[in-house]
């Protein structure tokens, strides 16, 4: 908010459509003058009748001053309060971001998800979420942001180890180009990691925090269409505006937080405030039904809880009628997916439990 000075009249005529009665011609079409200041009237005879042909008073405030010898201000300084205009927002190239599709050979995430999954299923991951490699700051992985309407918000440079572990390392593509004086300056203004892909499907909405687990869960679960919040706070009504009439579900990680609640609980009373401005929002207590004491303790989120299961076999089941799953599962692994995801029963009405 910004706080002016200004000059204004310190009497005016009233703007309310109230009329009184004329001093002159007895009708009521009168309107008086206000002090601006105490928003009063003056006295019953200074104002206007609005009958300019047939009537024509008008006895102003200067007047009524004079005739009575005291002394008139016409002005006041007064401090008005005006709102903060909001900044243009900034937007890339699409030259900026293509020049970042390339040396994707030391980028250690991209690297570790063509070890980990299919690599077709990758690359076209790598082409439809735009992934990138910042080849002067570390080979980090270069996450854009791509509005519904495909302008380039931003782009968030984050480094991994070869293990797909997250680094301390974080930047942003406009905050290095002002550091190289390449630009002066850049309003960010952030939406969701793969908003642009809802122009391309029906498919229902999945969030998750991080743009690492997104991109993770598209490859494990192409169900639905995985967006990213860029944060646990990164969760806003701004942000989801553009899915006002998509079918939604949060996924957030798992995690104790220092500060209030847990990451679960923070994003479940988002949730309710988002159904009360209509958005069709749902939450999943997947991770806080099937991960373990270490899974929290370890902050683990979607995408690390499917690849341990992805990497641990299951152990043998006593109850028989879960064989014929377990040989599914073998053949399937992403079997065990959807199972988590939507709670499968067995044709006897038991959750089935692979593990």
């Amino acid at each position: 908010m910004r706080i002016m000075q200004c000059t204004m009249y310190k009497y005016t005529l009233e703007k309310k459509s109230v009329k009184h009665i004329c001093p002159k011609c007895n009708k009521k079409r009168f309107v008086r003058y206000v002090d601006s200041e105490t928003n009063e009237y003056l006295s019953h005879i200074v104002g206007r009748c609005d009958r300019e042909l047939n009537c024509a008073y008008h006895y102003p405030p200067k007047s009524y001053f004079e005739d009575r010898s005291e002394h008139y201000s016409p002005t006041i300084e007064m401090r008005v309060t005006k709102p903060k205009l909001e900044q243009e927002t900034s937007y890339h190239s699409f030259k900026e971001l293509q020049s970042t599709l390339v040396n994707n050979a030391e980028n250690n995430f991209i690297q570790f998800l063509k070890k980990t999954f299919n690599q077709f299923n990758v690359d076209k991951m790598l082409m439809d979420y735009k992934l990138g490699t910042a080849v002067s700051l570390h080979n980090a992985t270069v996450f854009w942001q791509i509005d519904e309407e495909e302008k380039i918000r931003g782009g968030k440079i984050i480094g991994y180890t070869k293990m797909g572990k997250r680094t301390k390392y974080i930047n942003w593509v406009h905050a290095n180009q002002i550091k190289n004086k390449e630009i002066n300056s850049f309003h960010l203004k952030q939406c969701l990691f793969g908003l642009h892909l809802i122009n391309q499907t029906h498919k229902v909405i999945a969030i998750v925090e991080s743009e690492k687990t997104a991109c993770i869960m598209s490859l494990l679960f192409d169900k639905y269409l995985w967006l990213a919040a860029g944060s646990l706070t990164g969760l806003t009504e701004s942000k989801l505006k553009p899915l006002k009439d998509r079918k939604i579900i949060l996924y957030p990680d798992l995690g104790i937080s220092k500060i209030s609640k847990s990451p679960f609980d923070q994003w479940r009373l988002k949730q309710k405030y988002f159904e009360k401005k209509g958005f069709d929002v749902a939450i999943s207590d997947l991770l806080e039904r099937k991960g373990t004491e270490i899974h929290r303790r370890e902050g683990y989120d979607l995408a690390d809880y499917f690849i341990d299961i992805k990497n641990n076999k299951p152990r043998k089941l006593i109850s028989s009628h879960h064989q014929k799953y377990i040989s599914l599962y073998m053949q399937n692994k992403n079997l065990k997916t959807l199972i988590d995801v939507f709670d499968l029963y067995d044709e006897n009405g038991h959750p089935i439990d692979l593990l």
